[in-house]
């Protein structure tokens, strides 16, 4: 029997290309992975049992469950993919350390979930199967081995879950698109504005330092060493508190104690990334006070 061009069009080839958080702001392709990605979906279904039944009947049977999951395999052992393998873990962006304890035990947080891993499977035709899962979170831990005259591996079995307070949503949904349309990559630092700005004068002596900016940052980068006050005349510097507000994106620094009365100063901001690990530009703040 002849195949139809529609037949061969759709034959699936290549390893397809998988995406954590595809479409969001945080988008990010895995990679390099190794033996293309495996998506799963099964379902549990249950036999309704009646008198006089001979087997299997249309009408008696009942869905009980769905699952669907997308295993791949990296190459990638960043601490994102550990990550990504241990979603039960803390992971202290200061320290940049792992670790699994006593409060890793109990309830998943909703932030370990993805909001998605999407893979595109390429077809015969140049197009594409896109397979999104929903709420997607690797279940299968972490092995790594190393071993002379290879590569170290991660395999990820991620599933996607049901949203129970939005019901509305889906699991996982396929459909087929031409293209894979990838966020542009962010590749710029964040800018931040300063309250006192930059040759400002007459500023309060008890006032507050804040820097606000324009986009999320890595809060580990909140420290004492990326937000240094120095007086001008001897570089003695100024010890306060600093404090964050994610909702706001603003760092203020609450000095000890009132600052001196028509004396110059340098606020000096550096290291701060953003959540593509792009740094900021250096900002060197010039103010006197009143």
């Amino acid at each position: 029997m002849a195949l139809t061009r529609e037949q061969i069009e759709n034959i699936q080839i290549d390893y397809g290309i998988v995406f954590v958080n595809y479409g969001e702001t945080d988008e990010k392709q895995l990679g390099p992975t190794r033996g293309g990605g495996e998506f799963v979906a099964t379902a549990t279904i249950r036999d309704i049992k009646f008198d006089g039944s001979k087997g299997k009947t249309k009408g008696m049977q009942t869905v009980d469950d769905i699952k669907a999951q997308l295993n791949v395999t990296q190459l990638n052992t960043s601490m994102d993919t550990l990550k990504m393998a241990l979603p039960f873990a803390k992971y202290d962006e200061v320290t940049g350390k792992l670790s699994v304890g006593k409060d890793s035990i109990g309830i998943i947080p909703d932030e370990a979930y993805l909001k998605n891993i999407t893979m595109f499977a390429k077809t015969v035709k140049g197009e594409y199967k896109k397979i999104t899962l929903y709420n997607a979170m690797s279940e299968n831990g972490l092995t790594l081995a190393a071993a002379p005259k290879a590569e170290g591996t991660i395999a990820l079995n991620v599933f996607a879950h049901w949203d129970e307070v939005d019901d509305t949503k889906d699991l996982f949904d396929v459909e087929d698109v031409e293209d894979v349309e990838s966020i542009e990559a962010d590749t710029t630092g964040p800018t931040v504005t300063t309250d006192p700005d930059d040759a400002e004068t007459g500023v309060d002596v008890t006032s507050n330092l804040t820097a606000t900016f324009d986009e999320d940052i890595r809060q580990g980068d909140i420290k004492a060493d990326n937000f240094t006050l120095i007086k001008a005349s001897d570089g003695t510097e100024v010890s306060g508190t600093l404090t964050y507000s994610a909702a706001t994106k603003t760092a203020t620094f609450d000095p000890t104690e009132s600052l001196a009365e028509s004396t110059d100063y340098i606020w000096i901001i550096t290291n701060v990334r953003d959540l593509a690990g792009n740094k900021m530009v250096k900002k060197v703040v010039n103010f006197k006070t009143a």
